[in-house]
């Protein structure tokens, strides 16, 4: 009898973890047998890497052997084609020089033509929508251009349209066709059933909401194509949009998984896929979400285009939300934990006596005893497992902040060298071919700009009390009243403070200051302090914790 008392203890103690655990979401069976495949792609993924460089290396010594101009446009055309979803750095260079080898030695006005439409389709994929602008719809002189050269022109507009409806949120408005205008002329000019064809005939199913048809045609598409060619990650990526639009989650999955896939082995590094699979498992794989969101990111910032880094933060809270909800899911199951193994310490303290008072089973009872004190000790291992989980998950947290924001100001760095770059040039006497492309821009005051407003979003949406906390550090005549949603440069200073950055030269570097500014800014700041200013900052690192 009192033995079954005990085994009804334990079995209650065992059943309301479980229901616990229950609660946490998970993945299904056919999802993680998709990611545990994709999961060997991605480790394999340097490999494939190293053999698009290997690729590239030979086609580029290849072309430096050309003397030949017309041969060399040719090859570096196709070194640009090669490039383009790997480097668009690379693409854009090769791009820019066939159009002086067309300008200044073919003289050859249909070959600047091409190199110039597919630049301008370079433009529009990478989020360049201004220069694209400029380059498709007022430099290029579409009186001049022959039949086959028209096509391909009205398709990159049609793209470029594709791609603006889809991002419309991230630039100004520009008063371009919308696609669909695209689509009678382009039937007329395109082979029937060519592959060409029946993408826009796709397009133009998904857009009237005909999703079976449209997935009807999608695989089509992608019958006629293998994992190794990148057309097939774009068909596979088209299908999930549809079988999202159709209410297939698992379908959806599977479509975005090939993507991945395929991306991977082609070395693409310019991509949507594997940040969507990234997205789709938050919260039930925080882990591995975010070890896929990190590839995405520096595959984003080794292309080096506008579009992709911008929407690869936007997950960025999410992946918070999902830590900071995994952690009260660990808090939750500690506590219970706590609960039960004190009910659990109760109902042994009471049969400790109640045997201890019968001599004859004293040995029983010390076997007892030691199985109990065993199970505690395990169940304190646990909670102790739990507690280094939470404090790791901050680590993680916090760490993945910071490279993301490191990243992000290099971007800066990188777009105010190019800007060095080209005055250099012109400097030296080559400002009649760098003005056709690009102005003297303040591309890098606008980059530092919406660098510090993503920063201000992001840390706000997760610190929204550390305005008010670092106020009462301050003196009440010293206090900062910034704008709604932004921070100012004293506060950014104190926020990458909070989150573990401490050298002021780092600090320097990611805000794009001078080492003395941001000397100046803290001495300032400590000087209003309403506490000792020696132990300011370690204020300033407690503030939501």
């Amino acid at each position: 009898m009192r033995r079954g008392r005990i085994l009804i203890l334990l079995s209650l103690a065992a059943l309301a973890l479980s229901c616990a655990c229950g609660r946490t979401a998970v993945l299904d069976r056919s999802t993680r047998q998709l990611l545990t495949e994709l999961d060997g792609y991605v480790s394999a993924r340097e490999v494939y890497v190293a053999h698009k460089l290997d690729q590239m290396e030979a086609l580029r010594k290849m072309a430096q052997s050309i003397s030949d101009p017309a041969l060399r446009f040719e090859t570096e055309m196709s070194i640009a084609d090669a490039y383009f979803s790997f480097s668009f750095d690379s693409t854009q260079h090769y791009l820019k020089h066939c159009q002086e080898i067309a300008a200044e030695r073919l003289r050859d006005r249909d070959r600047f033509n091409e190199a110039s439409i597919r630049l301008g389709h370079l433009y529009a994929k990478a989020g360049s929508y201004m220069e694209a602008y400029n380059l498709l719809y007022q430099q290029i002189d579409t009186a001049s251009l022959t039949p086959a050269l028209m096509t391909e022109y009205l398709l990159a507009l049609y793209d470029f349209s594709l791609d603006l409806a889809g991002n419309s949120g991230m630039v100004e408005q520009l008063r371009i066709a919308d696609a669909a205008s695209f689509r009678p002329i382009l039937y007329e000019r395109i082979p029937r059933d060519s592959e060409t064809w029946r993408n826009i005939l796709r397009d133009e199913l998904f857009a009237q909401g005909r999703y079976a048809q449209a997935d009807s045609v999608g695989h089509l598409l992608l019958a006629g194509t293998r994992p190794e060619e990148h057309a097939y990650a774009i068909y596979a990526f088209y299908l999930a949009d549809i079988a999202d639009r159709m209410g297939n989650s698992s379908e959806r999955m599977a479509w975005l998984v090939r993507s991945a896939e395929s991306d991977l082995i082609n070395a693409v590094k310019d991509y949507a896929s594997l940040t969507m699979v990234a997205q789709s498992i938050l919260p039930a794989d925080v882990d591995r979400s975010f070890r896929y969101l990190r590839i995405a990111q520096e595959d984003a910032l080794f292309y080096n285009a506008k579009l992709r880094p911008w929407q690869i933060s936007r997950f960025l809270i999410e992946v918070q939300d999902a830590y900071a909800g995994r952690q009260a899911q660990m808090q939750k199951l500690a506590d219970i934990a706590a609960i039960l193994l004190g009910l659990l310490a109760v109902a042994l303290s009471v049969v400790t006596w109640f045997y201890v008072s019968r001599s004859r089973k004293l040995t029983q009872l010390r076997q007892r005893l030691e199985e109990s004190n065993a199970r505690l000790t395990e169940a304190n291992e646990r909670l102790n497992v739990l507690n280094r989980e939470i404090s790791n998950a901050d680590k993680v947290k916090e760490g993945f902040i910071v490279s993301f924001l490191e990243n992000f100001s290099g971007q800066i760095h990188s777009f105010r060298a190019e800007d060095n770059r080209l005055r250099n040039l012109v400097k030296r006497g080559r400002a009649d071919l760098l003005l056709k492309d690009a102005a003297f821009s303040e591309r890098s005051e606008k980059a530092r700009e919406e660098f510090y407003r993503t920063f201000d979003t992001t840390f706000l949406a997760m610190y929204p009390d550390f305005v008010d906390r670092f106020n009462e550090l301050l003196k009440e005549e010293a206090r900062i009243c910034p704008p709604e949603g932004r921070l100012t440069t004293e506060l950014r200073i104190f926020a990458l403070i909070r989150l573990g950055v401490d050298d002021s030269k780092r600090i320097a570097s990611m805000l794009d200051y001078s080492l003395s500014t941001i000397y100046n800014y803290k001495v300032a700041v400590k000087n209003q302090a309403a506490v000792d200013r020696d132990t300011f900052e370690d204020c300033v690192k407690r503030i939501g914790k």
